[in-house]
């Protein structure tokens, strides 16, 4: 915008350009923090761990569970993403203090590829199913539970592939022990949050 004040023109910064911008900035900056919490939440959670065979029992879930009941899709989705491709760059981020590309072509690397659509699924589904009459946590757990089949199915296909295992045998060895416990970590998850939602609710009325 320009204004002339004494036969001198003068330039003038557009506001309602600029704050847009400033807003977008911003908003891009939380975006990324959220990934880079996320990605560090996996790593983090995958070092505890008790040492099964062939898949070790980690907390990822819970953390998985938290990302993807608190971000937007593709930010789940990135976050797991982003703690999937630093494992592959060499990081020792994955269960047991490993990393390298190769763990994602061995047995557990279809879970771990998992976590992406897993993260996706259940904030999508989340998104959906907050707009319907259901209770949050109930949203929440439902969603969960997808995002927790999400993984198992593609851990399962990659055990059968890669172990060459049947497919009774591969859901035996890497699924059936995880499941009683994932679904606790899916309630715990939309139980703690679901609280977080009604004190947040409480305290704008």
């Amino acid at each position: 915008m320009r204004k002339k004040m004494n036969d001198v023109v003068l330039e003038s910064a557009p506001v309602a350009t600029g704050l847009p911008g400033l807003v977008r900035s911003s908003s891009t900056k939380a975006s990324v923090l959220c990934i880079a919490v996320g990605a560090v939440a996996l790593a983090l959670c995958a070092n505890l761990e008790i040492p099964l065979q062939p898949v070790p029992f980690t907390l990822q879930i819970l953390a998985l569970g938290f990302i993807a009941a608190t971000l937007k899709p593709k930010e789940a989705a990135s976050a797991a993403a982003a703690y999937a491709a630093a494992g592959a760059c060499g990081l020792p981020v994955f269960a047991g203090g490993m990393g390298g590309v190769w763990r994602l072509a061995g047995p557990t690397g279809g879970f771990i590829l998992g976590f992406i659509a897993g993260a996706w699924v259940g904030s999508f589904l989340l998104s959906k199913l907050s707009k319907t009459h259901l209770p949050w946590a109930v949203s929440a757990f439902i969603s969960l539970v997808a995002m927790i089949g999400a993984v198992y199915l593609c851990g399962w296909a990659q055990l059968v592939l890669v172990v060459h295992l049947s497919v009774s045998a591969a859901f035996a060895a890497g699924v059936a022990p995880f499941v009683v416990f994932d679904l606790i970590k899916a309630g715990l998850v939309a139980s703690v949050l679901g609280v977080g939602h009604i004190v947040a609710d409480s305290m704008h009325r």
